[in-house]
């Protein structure tokens, strides 16, 4: 039922005639591989080298893989780098680092 102003009826109406929005809690749902905290985050750290490291110098077998593997290479896709720029994270330095940061895993 709506008031003469089209207000819903029972609704406290704002200065010029129109009822406030109702408030509601959005969560917003995006695509893509949750970034982990703390410990995790070292731990993902080392999974997203291995993963680097199957892809351009010697593949892992499953059974020496990590736990995050999976998880790992998922959040690698995200950051669309290419096998040259892969090779260079291999290594501690700013190409690493640079990773890390894209993928949301530097502090």
């Amino acid at each position: 039922m709506t008031g003469p102003n089209g207000q819903a009826a029972g609704a406290a109406a704002e200065p010029g005639g129109m009822a406030p929005p109702e408030h509601r809690t959005i969560i917003p749902l995006m695509p893509g591989v949750a970034r982990p905290r703390g410990e995790r985050r070292a731990a993902m750290q080392q999974a997203v080298i291995e993963v680097v490291r199957h892809l351009v110098l010697e593949a892992v077998p499953p059974e020496r893989r990590s736990p995050l593997f999976d998880q790992a290479r998922d959040l690698l896709g995200e950051a669309g780098w290419g096998l040259d720029e892969l090779f260079e994270a291999t290594e501690e330095g700013p190409a690493r680092s640079a990773l890390f940061r894209a993928l949301g895993l530097e502090t």
